[in-house]
């Protein structure tokens, strides 16, 4: 199968935040307390597989890249956030490979900003071992009748 992984591609995303927001701190765990604000958390949702055809697969991670503002204006900055996200996002380096972010939408609830992004492409599984054919004997003749 392919060489991306799901970790490679949580830290390609760790990677374009830190290009886009130097500074703040990107956690890819969870971290229960101690945390100072602002920061990034990156956390995969789900991942799918899908066969398209004979051994090509469509693989799909979804992300939720939260953001946790600093205050007094938690909504406005979670939201100019976003509007850097939609760009850093679109399109990701991971191992020189580029791969597209699509079905990009963000929301904020309880003044942190929760933004959500999937990243698709294919795999390919290898091609199974058939065994060769060893010898063929043929025979046949010509009939000129």
């Amino acid at each position: 199968m392919n060489k991306v992984s799901s970790n490679r591609i949580r830290k390609g995303i760790a990677g374009a935040l830190t290009a886009a927001f130097p500074g703040i701190t990107i956690y890819d765990e969870e971290i229960d307390q101690g945390l100072e604000t602002p920061y990034f958390m990156v956390q995969l949702l789900t991942t799918s597989q899908v066969q398209e055809l004979d051994r090509r697969y469509i693989r799909t991670h979804t992300f939720d890249i939260t953001f946790f503002p600093v205050g007094p204006q938690y909504n406005e900055e979670a939201h100019a956030t976003a509007e850097i996200l939609y760009d850093a996002l679109a399109a990701v380096e991971i191992d020189g490979e580029i791969y597209r972010g699509i079905n990009m939408k963000h929301e904020v609830n309880d003044q942190i900003l929760h933004f959500f992004v999937d990243y698709n492409f294919w795999v390919w599984k290898p091609k199974p071992e058939t065994p060769k054919m060893q010898t063929l004997e043929q025979e046949g003749f010509l009939n000129y009748g």
